[in-house]
């Protein structure tokens, strides 16, 4: 680098420091970002209504001294009930096999086992847009031969709960602007909006049943029992409320 282009070199150095400093970039009183003021609050939302949908769980249970007979046992009452149902008009796709299962028996005596057979068990789960047929579809189906109830559950459509969801969620943004509104009237501040919400998830929560015949009543429960039944007397049923629940956590600005 000959002399002439060292100078030149170094007077634009010169220029740019002292442009830099003119714009004030290493200027310690240049503004700072001032930090927005801000509340975070809750909501909860609920609503409840009235079931559109019931699902019934039931089964065929037969034993034998081998596993064939109790199989074809088995089949046969099987046949008898899925018979029954659609004489009931319940379509084909509401009426699902869920689970079937042949497990051998032993009699316990002085610490030896002693094989006394072999259990069927042929399980359904049946689903009714129309929930005033449930008696019907139970005595039915215990009338042909099933003889386990293992839960009955009160539900919704996939579409309906969509829609109590959204309402839920409204119903939780409602109740969490209030409580933003509340503390800024007590903090004396006024709140300028929301700038972050986000939702927690939402829950679903249908009303459960379980058959007992012993009361000839239906019993609300959390999770299913399977018991064994016995034709004769048409439960009562009183479905209840099925329940939509969402959270959302708000971020207001205030001033």
């Amino acid at each position: 680098m000959n002399r002439q282009t060292r100078w030149i070199s170094i007077f634009l150095f010169i220029g740019l420091m002292i442009g830099l400093a003119s714009a004030g970039f290493w200027d310690s009183e240049s503004p700072v970002i001032q930090q927005k003021n801000m509340i975070t609050v809750s909501g909860y939302g609920t609503v409840d209504t009235y079931p559109d949908e019931v699902i019934v769980r039931l089964a065929v249970v037969t034993q034998a001294d081998d596993a064939k007979s109790a199989s074809d046992e088995n089949i046969k009452k099987m046949d008898a009930v899925l018979t029954a149902l659609d004489e009931l008009g319940i379509p084909e796709d509401d009426v699902v096999t869920s689970g079937y299962r042949v497990q051998p028996r032993y009699n316990w005596r002085e610490d030896e086992e002693k094989l006394i057979g072999f259990q069927v068990s042929n399980s359904l789960v049946i689903t009714l847009e129309n929930i005033d047929n449930v008696t019907d579809v139970i005595d039915a189906a215990l009338e042909a031969g099933a003889n386990e109830i293992n839960d009955v559950t009160f539900t919704v459509s996939e579409e309906r709960e969509a829609e109590l969801r959204d309402k839920a969620i409204e119903d939780a943004v409602k109740k969490a602007k209030a409580d933003a509104e509340s503390a800024a009237k007590a903090m004396d501040i006024n709140i300028i909006g929301p700038v972050e919400i986000s939702t927690t998830g939402s829950r679903f929560s249908p009303y459960r049943m379980h058959m007992d015949y012993d009361e000839g009543q239906m019993m609300k429960m959390e999770t299913s029992i399977p018991m064994p039944m016995a034709a004769g007397a048409g439960p009562q049923i009183q479905p209840g409320d099925v329940t939509v629940s969402a959270e959302v956590i708000v971020v207001y600005e205030f001033k």
